[in-house]
């Protein structure tokens, strides 16, 4: 009980991502992490969540385009797997799902029951109430994390032996499938980011960061620091460059 209310904490500081500012704590290799810690297996909690975190790393939420909620099934395919002593093709096979159907829960809370709040709001304006507008504004704020953590720790407190009896049935070629499975979607992840984020300007830094690697076998934190010294060079390069102006006389 006392795991799945921390669960619970975990997910309500996740759903609150962007009002306690946006630091990217919200994602699968951080909550992996966290998930880790609460039920005791730290070094699994770590893997699962960066192998999530891989392969959904192109996952964003561009407009109205809205993605599979992969904050809801990043927390519980960590805690599912590392309870049923599961890998992480367990926690890549459950994380969809989930986070498919935290979609639907979501889209529901903010398109009606949030909404609902609006009415109450304008109410209170047409009176003059500023501090009924700000406790709805407050209220409608908390609506979501709260309700999402709930749901969260629920589940996590009921559905354990459900996932672990679900897991137990699963015939082993179907294992084999997902094992193989959780080995390509790394390689999808990054594709996804390559293919939002790079422009013809930076194919040279891409390919020159595999060459690197392949090569010269230096490791990925000695890449990530070559890429900062670049970084930085290629921005005050631009932010030195003057632009000739034109002339000041009229003839």
């Amino acid at each position: 009980m006392i795991q799945a209310v921390l669960i619970a904490l975990i997910a309500f500081l996740v759903y609150m991502g962007d009002t306690l500012g946006y630091s990217q704590y919200d994602r699968p290799i951080c909550t992996g992490l966290l998930v880790g810690i609460v039920l005791g297996d730290v070094t699994q909690g770590l893997i699962i969540g960066a192998s999530l975190e891989l392969a959904f790393i192109g996952t964003v939420s561009i407009g109205a385009a809205l993605p599979p909620d992969i904050y809801t099934g990043g927390i519980l395919g960590t805690a599912f797997a590392i309870t049923t002593g599961s890998g992480v093709e367990s926690a890549l096979a459950l994380m969809l799902p989930i986070a498919t159907f935290a979609l639907i829960i979501k889209q529901f809370i903010y398109s009606v029951i949030r909404e609902s709040f609006n009415g109450v709001a304008d109410a209170y304006a047409e009176k003059g109430d500023d501090k009924g507008v700000a406790r709805m504004h407050v209220i409608s704020t908390l609506t979501y994390p709260i309700m999402m953590s709930v749901l969260v720790g629920f589940c996590f407190y009921l559905g354990g032996p459900a996932v672990e009896a679900l897991l137990n049935q699963i015939p082993a070629w179907v294992s084999k499938g997902f094992s193989a499975a959780s080995a390509m979607l790394p390689a999808l992840g990054f594709a996804m980011l390559v293919k939002m984020t790079v422009t013809k300007d930076l194919v040279p830094y891409f390919f020159a960061g595999f060459l690197i690697a392949t090569y010269l076998k230096i490791p990925v934190i000695g890449i990530a620091a070559i890429a900062l010294v670049i970084a930085y060079l290629v921005t005050n390069n631009h932010g030195t460059q003057l632009v000739e102006g034109g002339s000041d006389d009229d003839f």
